[in-house]
C-alpha cells in the first residue's frame, strides 16, 4: 500500500557575497519588480553606516523607501505588527532587511503578517503560513545567525 505524504518545499534564497555586494540591494529589488521598499534595520546598524550604503543603492534605482528601525534583539510581536502596519499603510511591495538575525527575523514576520492578515503569534510552529510573503532581500552584517538562509524566525 502506498503512503501519502504531505509535500513541503523550501526554496533556499539566492546569496550574493563579496566586496560591494550590499550595494546591489537596489538592483535586486528592482529586478523583483519593487516600487516601494520597507527597509528594516536597527539603530546600531544605522549608526555603523551600513544602512546608508543599502539606502543609496535603493535610491539609485529610483525606489521609494519606508524606513523601519524599531527592532530589538529577538523582536517582539508588537514590533512585527507595527512593521506590518507600516508596510501596508505606506504601500510597500518588497522588504529589504539589513543587519543580523533580529532585523531579518522581524522582516520575515512583517511579510507573513501582511500576506496572511493574521497576528504573528498565530504562526508559531512549523508549516503554519498559508500565503507566501512578499519579496525579501536580506543584507547580513553578522555571521552565525543563518537568518538569511532559513525559513524560520525567532
Amino acid at each position: 500500500m502506498a503512503h501519502v505524504f504531505d509535500l513541503r518545499k523550501f526554496v533556499a534564497p539566492e546569496s550574493v557575497f563579496g566586496e560591494g555586494a550590499a550595494g546591489l540591494a537596489g538592483q535586486y529589488a528592482r529586478n523583483l519588480g519593487a516600487r516601494k521598499v520597507l527597509l528594516v534595520s536597527d539603530p546600531g546598524v544605522r549608526d555603523a553606516g551600513w544602512l546608508d550604503l543599502v539606502r543609496g543603492s535603493l535610491d539609485d534605482e529610483g525606489l521609494d523607501v519606508s524606513l523601519y528601525l524599531n527592532v530589538s534583539p529577538n523582536p517582539r510581536d508588537h514590533q512585527v505588527m507595527q512593521g506590518a502596519e507600516q508596510y501596508g499603510r505606506d504601500g510597500c511591495d518588497c522588504i529589504v532587511a539589513v543587519g543580523g538575525g533580529s532585523p531579518m527575523d522581524l522582516a520575515k514576520g512583517v511579510g507573513i503578517v501582511h500576506s496572511n492578515r493574521r497576528h504573528i503569534l498565530e504562526f508559531e510552529g512549523a508549516d503554519r503560513v498559508d500565503r507566501p510573503a512578499p519579496p525579501l532581500i536580506c543584507v547580513p552584517t553578522t555571521a552565525g545567525s543563518s537568518a538569511d538562509v532559513s525559513q524560520f524566525a525567532i
